[in-house]
């Protein structure tokens, strides 16, 4: 779908379906709710709705879970717009579906799994008592024959129900190919039943999320999604395309200042080069199944695309990972730079002296050093035993928690992360390696001058990479591309967004000049044209949250154009000024969490903002992806003064002329 062209300033409203609530809704927010909002948006002159992804993701409340990339979930399906309950063979269903609205409806916070499974059981009665029906009509059958995926993730769905919903790389029926299962099961008597209940759900669900979109289209608003660049493993699309990913590797991410170890994501790497020789055709068609419903859409993670933190299966830590695709360091060249097969492995995996493990691990040391060491040649110095292939096997050890820790520690110790056969990349903290600071000067030397060459050979390798992958995917569709562009940003980055007029991230609070002293903000009027603005997202404190804990603050004040001295509480008339402030920018669109809106109003912000956050990043908790707003969507105008705040400074914004487009960096 068209985006319009971007010749002024949008602003919009981010929120996930889930935490919508309204009059018809059961207990989570549904598709047909959209609508709604999208009527208080037109209301108050807001442009667009952001939603995050709303793919299956099974029982996984995280919407970056995806177990299809083209499958929608059932739990924002809205029963009262089935067809098949105007079937009288479905009368008695329909106070079913009235008893789970009154159960989970008044509830504050969004109960997932139990809504879910009672969603999922109902769906199952009503399938069955129209199921003759719905197959005769023959609707289904014929969106099934344009729908090629959903055969693949019917199957998937139904073989993980046969196995106990047990990852599908232990099921017995595992074989190299699905292709041969799906059309077995495709011409299965057994298994057709439960092959057309997934498929009708599917078609309801699109139908349902289509109408939506088109009711927002009418009413002017924009429908903007979300692409999570990653598969999870155990999903439909790794399970019958296996040739696409990499499954020795997963994807995540190096240390930082929040993660010492890094992130393991668990997700699969893309392979990239069967994907490129199938021209890319499981991309494009995720594209177009995306385009049914949006106008834009936000690449999470765009740097991936360009180089992902590649993690070898067997690690469990980020820190053991490194830049794919890269420029590596070739047996021949460190040969070259006089580091010879021993220094290389000297470099490259643990060496441990025996006075160290004694050190470590006391009258225990004799039984470590035994259960997995073993010993170079005569010396009183060891190496982890071959059977050591990477973390996890030091986990999976018959030994003490403690003992298990330092011996990770250990086995981490490395300034050479062996890449493939005879290649090599430099360990994230390749200095902090206790035998680099072996090394001799001259050594030293070299070993930073090959890393340096790589670097710079990897740069221009990611810039060519990400240019040659965004091509094809901004010209496959008319939707308009968004990146979510944060983080350690290769300097090709932005040359390759703005080149092919894709729009970059600023989070006002993060957009700071990290490299100067003191790391000032970047003036908030000074960000890029081709920009999209966003005070919070899905994974941080809301701005009011991040505003009464933040020391930085008063500096934040003066970064978007506000003088004197800053309040310390986010009170309503303060969340006015900094939410016009922030109106002000120089990005095209701007998007405002719907709970940094309702800090302009006493009755609608929450007694508590904590309880607003959407997802804390890396735990798992009941509460992350629960967040519901207090009220019904119907009732957000009742709020008059809250409406003509909100419509007062949109209104503000929309007068302003936009600069030129520009360039995308500051």
């Amino acid at each position: 779908m068209q985006f319009p062209e971007l010749s002024r300033y949008f602003t919009g409203v981010l929120v996930p379906v889930a935490s919508l609530r309204s009059q018809r809704s059961c207990g989570i927010g549904e598709f047909a709710d959209l609508p709604l909002l999208g009527r208080f948006c037109k209301s108050v002159g807001l442009d667009l709705i952001q939603i995050l992804p709303v793919n299956d993701t099974g029982f996984q409340s995280s919407p970056y879970s995806a177990i299809s990339a083209f499958a929608l979930h059932p739990v924002y399906i809205r029963f009262d717009d089935l067809p098949e309950l105007e079937d009288t063979a479905t009368e008695s269903l329909r106070a079913a579906v009235e008893a789970l609205r009154s159960r989970y409806e008044p509830a504050p916070r969004a109960q997932f799994w139990t809504v879910l499974a009672e969603k999922l059981s109902l769906l199952h009665a009503i399938f069955e008592a129209c199921a003759d029906r719905i197959e005769r009509e023959g609707e289904l059958s014929a969106w099934i024959e344009h729908n090629e995926w959903v055969r693949e993730y019917a199957a998937f769905r139904y073989l993980k129900e046969k196995n106990e919903q047990r990852p599908w790389a232990t099921w017995n029926s595992a074989v190299e190919s699905a292709e041969e299962e799906v059309a077995s099961l495709w011409n299965s008597a057994d298994a057709r039943p439960a092959l057309l209940f997934h498929s009708w759900v599917q078609l309801r669900l699109e139908q349902q999320l289509l109408r939506a979109s088109q009711e927002l289209q009418q009413l002017g608003v924009m429908l903007k999604g979300d692409l999570p660049i990653l598969m999870d493993e155990d999903s439909a699309d790794v399970w019958a395309h296996r040739d696409f990913f990499n499954m020795d590797l997963r994807a995540g991410a190096p240390p930082d200042m929040f993660s010492e170890l890094g992130q393991n994501w668990g997700f699969p790497v893309y392979d990239w080069e069967a994907l490129a020789a199938d021209q890319y055709s499981w991309w494009k068609a995720r594209l177009r199944q995306a385009d049914k419903f949006y106008n834009a859409y936000r690449i999470d993670h765009v740097l991936g695309f360009f180089r992902i933190w590649a993690i070898p299966a067997v690690e469990t830590s980020g820190i053991m990972g490194y830049f794919s695709p890269a420029e590596y360091m070739s047996e021949k060249q460190l040969n070259g730079a006089k580091f010879d097969a021993a220094r290389i492995r000297w470099l490259a995996e643990a060496h441990v002296s025996g006075a160290r493990l004694r050190e470590l691990f006391g009258d225990r040391a004799a039984i470590v050093t035994q259960t997995c060491f073993s010993r170079i040649d005569v010396q009183e110095l060891f190496r982890f035993a071959e059977f050591v292939k990477g973390e996890r096997d030091i986990s999976a050890l018959d030994l003490q928690a403690e003992e298990k820790e330092k011996l990770l520690s250990l086995y981490r110790d490395r300034s050479l992360i062996r890449t493939g056969a005879g290649t090599f990349a430099p360990s994230w903290r390749f200095r902090d390696c206790t035998r680099y600071g072996e090394l001799s000067e001259a050594e030293i030397e070299r070993f930073e001058d090959l890393v340096a060459q790589c670097g710079a050979v990897s740069e221009k390798l990611w810039e060519e990479h990400g240019r040659r992958l965004l091509s094809f995917m901004n010209s496959t569709v008319p939707m308009l591309t968004c990146a979510e562009d944060l983080g350690v940003i290769p300097a090709g980055v932005p040359r390759v967004l703005a080149s092919l007029d894709i729009l970059g991230l600023r989070i006002p609070r993060w957009a700071r000049q990290w490299d100067e002293e003191d790391q000032p903000y970047i003036p908030i009027d000074e960000y890029p044209y081709l920009t999209v603005c966003a005070p919070s997202v899905h994974d941080t404190t809301t701005l009011r949250e991040w505003w009464e804990s933040e020391p930085t603050r008063q500096q934040f004040w003066e970064s978007i154009g506000l003088t004197g001295e800053c309040p310390e509480a986010y009170e309503p008339e303060t969340a006015r000024e900094v939410t016009r402030a922030v109106l002000g920018t120089g990005s095209a669109i701007c998007v405002f969490p719907l709970q940094d809106l309702f800090a302009l109003s006493r009755e609608l912000r929450a007694e508590d903002p904590s309880s607003e956050r959407v997802n804390v990043p890396g735990t798992y908790n009941n509460v992350n992806w629960t967040y519901r707003i207090s009220l019904c969507v119907e009732e957000l105008s009742a709020h008059t003064d809250w409406v003509e705040s909100v419509g007062a400074l949109v209104a503000e914004r929309r007068k302003r002329k936009p600069k030129t487009r520009g360039p995308q960096v500051p």
